[in-house]
């Protein structure tokens, strides 16, 4: 029985034409040898199974091609010289596996066989693989033959990790770098090979094998030839699915669909099915990470403004994902592919993944229906409800009376039966007439940067001032100073007044937002009296006077009566004013 080759070594290309995904590579090499501009030494970078070692072999063969006319860049493949350096028998080309030739004594013997000139060709090529494993020495003895090596030889590196190159070989190189091929041209390629092979495929099973080679074409015929054994003439995406353990797009696009319903009934449902036909949770997770980014990529951009190969998949499953995609927001998908994002670890390192893998479902399902901050901002400036298409969902959880650190944790959404927003909180309180970038930093932090901002004006007076006060708060619309005396204060806003630049340059630094100077011995903007009294059961009158102004803004009350249910579970003081 004749042994089987395999398709990755049956169909290996033999000219330039037949390489796949790799034009700019192509391109640039045939005008080289076209124009007799071709190069001493070159470095092929990039992942495995995209073409490297066997454009080096037709490279080598186009050098050294007897046949070859002269306006024509591919070898001929039937001279003598094409022939044994395909068949690897070429004394004049040397393949070396970097692997294991990593030694200074193998890279000695190399300078000491290229002396000589070729016995039967036009060049002496020395190909090496993988040469980044290749040890430092051995490459500092290759330094002065790369540099000025004998007109007829030429060098060949291929790498998988060009990182490890040392900068000395690099520089000596003429670089060229391989892309990973696209799914669209594996599939081609493959679709290729079917029909010399006599084997008909479906084109959605060839586009799923095409995605699990995850850019290399050899990887791609690999997974072929496993698919072939199994379906002999008639490839389905049944078999792929059956035998690479993929999970059907279909399937994620279910699970997406009871995800998006707050259905978690059927989401558990759908994860059980795959648990019983025994697939990996892992893969799972991972493919549902690249199904979701397909959904927001849909989501976010028309049809007609994506480039080709945007959502590689066949358009009737584009389809399917457009209108998946248009049952939620961006910021809805955009939090789904978060969780999933975080669980993919916890998934990877579980004792129990399958486990695991349900409750990012649930925390999927209950995830709560996203409304873009701008949008509730805007609505709220109109009086109107921060949630304008409230859904129907699932009974939530009870509330947890632990505290968190998010201040405010709205529920599910549920129909609206709300009253009208209350009519004594202005419209006006709400709006934003200025959008300026914060300073970034602690209080203290952003102090000092404000004080060297005004010493880079030639300001003195203003800094000395400042080292007697603080700055107590800032955000996007109130800023307050503070000063431990009265003469502090009224001496830093007498400063401003005079120089009205410098009072511009502070309004500049804090966003334009209302800026309040203080002195902190008397009574602060807060309503409480006396703000500055001792610790009473472990917390002082000025926390509580703090924490309490921040509940009755009228702000945070119009927001709490959008979200039904909501309620302030911790409020944290980040600074406090120095004594």
């Amino acid at each position: 029985m004749p042994s089987y080759l395999v398709l990755a070594r049956k169909y290996r290309p033999s000219t330039f034409s037949e390489v796949v995904g790799q034009g700019h590579v192509v391109q640039t090499l045939s005008n080289s040898i076209i124009s007799g501009r071709v190069a001493h030494a070159f470095l092929f970078c990039g992942v495995r199974g995209v073409g490297k070692t066997t454009v080096a072999r037709i490279l080598a063969k186009s050098l050294n091609c007897s046949g070859r006319d002269a306006a024509d860049p591919n070898p001929c493949n039937s001279c003598t010289s094409c022939k044994e350096i395909s068949s690897g028998t070429s004394v004049d080309v040397q393949e070396i596996d970097g692997a294991s030739n990593t030694s200074v004594e193998n890279i000695r013997e190399i300078n000491e066989n290229i002396k000589y000139p070729p016995v039967a060709s036009r060049y002496k090529i020395i190909i090496i693989d993988e040469v980044h494993m290749i040890s430092i020495n051995a490459f500092n003895a290759l330094l002065k033959t790369l540099e000025e090596p004998p007109s007829h030889v030429k060098f060949i590196f291929a790498t998988t990790e060009s990182h490890k190159v040392p900068p000395t070989i690099n520089s000596r190189c003429q670089r060229f770098n391989f892309r990973t091929i696209s799914v669209k041209e594996i599939a081609d390629g493959m679709e290729k090979i079917l029909v010399q092979e006599g084997i008909q495929a479906e084109e959605e099973a060839l586009i799923l094998l095409a995605r699990e080679a995850g850019g290399s074409f050899r990887d791609g015929l690999s997974l072929l030839d496993q698919i072939i054994a199994f379906s002999s003439q008639r490839i389905t995406v049944q078999d792929v699915t059956q035998i690479l353990g993929i999970v059907g797009k279909d399937c994620f696009g279910r699970l997406v669909t009871a995800v998006l319903d707050r259905d978690p009934a059927e989401s558990l449902k759908i994860v059980h099915e795959l648990f019983q036909q025994g697939f990996d949770p892992e893969q799972i997770v991972m493919d549902l990470i690249q199904y979701v980014r397909n959904l927001i990529v849909a989501r976010s951009i028309p049809r007609n403004a994506r480039t080709e190969g945007l959502i590689e998949a066949p358009p009737s499953e584009i389809q399917d994902m457009e209108d998946i995609s248009g049952r939620s927001s961006p910021q809805e998908l955009q939090n789904l592919f978060s969780i999933l994002l975080k669980s993919e670890g916890e998934i990877r390192r579980s004792g129990n993944p399958w486990v695991t893998m349900e409750m990012t479902i649930l925390k999927m399902a209950y995830a709560p229906e996203l409304t873009d901050l701008a949008e509730i901002i805007r609505r709220i400036d109109k009086g109107l409800p921060a949630s304008p298409k409230p859904r129907p969902s699932s009974e939530p959880p009870p509330k947890s009376k632990k505290a968190e650190t998010s201040t405010l944790r709205p529920v599910a959404a549920v129909p609206d039966t709300r009253p009208d927003p209350p009519e004594d909180i202005p419209p006006e309180t709400f709006t934003i007439t200025q959008i300026m970038p914060l300073p970034s930093g602690s209080p203290d932090e952003v102090w000092a940067d404000l004080k060297d901002r005004f010493r880079s004006e030639n300001e003195s007076i203003l800094p000395s001032v400042m080292d007697h006060g603080n700055l107590l708060l800032f955000g996007p619309t109130e800023v307050e100073i503070g000063f431990t005396k009265k003469i502090h204060k009224e001496s830093f806003e007498s400063r401003l007044a005079k120089k009205p630049e410098l009072g511009t340059l502070l309004q500049d630094f804090f966003g334009g937002a209302h800026i309040k100077i203080l002195t902190l011995a008397a009574p602060t903007s807060l309503d409480t009296k006396d703000p500055y009294a001792g610790p009473s059961d472990g917390e002082s009158d000025f926390n509580r006077a703090l924490k309490t102004e921040a509940v009755e803004n009228p702000i945070t009350k119009a927001i709490l009566s959008e979200f039904d249910g909501s309620f302030v579970e911790d409020i944290k003081i980040l600074a406090l004013p120095k004594m």
